[in-house]
């Protein structure tokens, strides 16, 4: 069986209502982005907050925080490390995987994190369309969740 995956890349320049979605067809040799398959374990239909979500429940730190959404057959992933947040999502069935890079650097703006918030519904439109299929309806990202506030040290 042939495995693609599909790459959803928006410019960051141009704004959004400008652009079109670009599904490019990628081979998986030549990418390694992995489908997020353990968030079909997760609870349906809420997002979870870990630093790693497939490691376990260690909360966010400031620098490294992954988001993860599933709804029967649909696993989503926001992963913040550093100043980059990759989007990933899969179809249970499909052998497709849609994901979108965001350079967002370390502190990023309120702009910057609501655009990650628009662009997993457009990854997750982009595999709707890969995999032949109707997506459901994934509740909203607040994209300030990967990026927490560390406490100040007492003292």
């Amino acid at each position: 069986m042939r495995l693609f995956l599909i790459a959803a890349m928006l410019a960051a320049v141009a704004p959004a209502s400008l652009l079109a979605q670009r599904i490019v067809e990628v081979p998986a040799s030549e990418v390694d982005i992995a489908k997020p398959e353990d968030l079909y374990s997760r609870a349906p239909d809420q997002w979870h907050l870990a630093r790693q979500l497939w490691q376990g429940g260690e909360p966010c730190t400031a620098t490294q925080c992954e988001a993860g959404y599933t709804s029967g057959n649909l696993v989503v992933s926001a992963e913040r490390n550093g100043a980059d947040v990759t989007i990933t999502a899969a179809w249970r069935g499909c052998g497709a995987t849609a994901y979108s890079l965001i350079d967002v650097g370390d502190e990023a703006s309120k702009g910057e994190r609501k655009k990650i918030a628009r662009q997993v519904q457009r990854v997750v439109k982009g595999l709707g369309k890969s995999c032949k299929a109707e997506m459901p309806v994934v509740a909203p990202l607040t994209g300030d969740w990967l990026f927490p506030v560390e406490p100040q040290a007492a003292g």
